[in-house]
């Protein structure tokens, strides 16, 4: 009987073992390919939908008029009472704002997230991936005017939120966010504000040090406030929407 060399098994089992790792690598990474969305169906949620679903279905009709206020916004929004700050009393005041998002995001998901829940007023706060991303001042101040519309067509009072600045206190995060890009998007917003008869929010001032940079003693990473930024920041949003309280 023939009997193949040790070491000829050896390197036959190693070839044997090896191609079907490669085999197993190559169905999984497949498999992940096929299990991803395109982005064009409705699986991808580009304005990620899913997120405040649950709780838009079981918000209660706006039975106390006059009082509800949807905050829609990205990071800014979304960390407020979650990650630093407490979030205001009133049960009326709600937060909808999702950590990442562009205006173009914000925009997809405002009647889900804004005009379905029948608030009085609504606060815009957004701006700041836009600029993270390239998009320009024109653009992003296009896509808040078009959230600002369709909220005044439905009968609410319309708050927009200037861009909070940023800082380099933490890694470097300024280039693509410089203070006078911050001020030529909000000069842009306050523009926009006058010529529709809405009310900006000076979120920017209160958090900004003499050369327009976020101090370092109210932000978390540079760009987020942090418990004492968001102290800050409550009264000029009580003050703005005092008549919604």
């Amino acid at each position: 009987m023939f009997m193949c060399p040790r070491s000829f098994i050896v390197r036959r089992f190693g070839l044997v073992l090896l191609a079907s790792v490669c085999f197993v690598r190559i169905a999984r990474e497949q498999t992940q390919a096929e299990a991803k969305p395109p982005a064009n169906s409705s699986a991808a949620d580009f304005e990620n939908l899913a997120r405040y679903a649950s709780a838009d279905a079981a918000t209660a009709p706006n039975s106390k008029h006059g009082h509800r206020v949807v905050f829609l916004g990205d990071s800014i929004t979304d960390y407020w009472g979650k990650k630093a700050g407490t979030w205001f009393s009133s049960r009326e005041w709600i937060n909808r704002g999702i950590t990442g998002q562009t205006t173009a995001q914000i925009l997809l998901r405002e009647q889900a997230d804004a005009v379905a829940l029948h608030p009085d007023a609504i606060v815009i706060e957004g701006g700041s991936n836009d600029m993270r991303y390239g998009f320009t001042l024109e653009t992003i101040r296009d896509h808040v005017a078009s959230m600002g519309e369709i909220a005044e067509a439905n009968h609410m009072k319309v708050f927009i939120a200037l861009m909070t600045p940023v800082c380099d206190c933490f890694q470097q995060l300024s280039a693509g966010r410089t203070p006078e890009h911050i001020r030529q998007l909000n000069a842009l917003y306050t523009d926009l504000c006058q010529a529709h008869g809405w009310l900006c929010i000076d979120t920017f001032s209160p958090l900004a040090d003499s050369k327009g940079l976020m101090r370092k003693e109210l932000t978390l990473d540079g760009v987020h406030p942090n418990d004492a930024g968001y102290s800050i920041l409550a009264p000029v949003y009580l003050s703005s929407l005092k008549a919604f309280r």
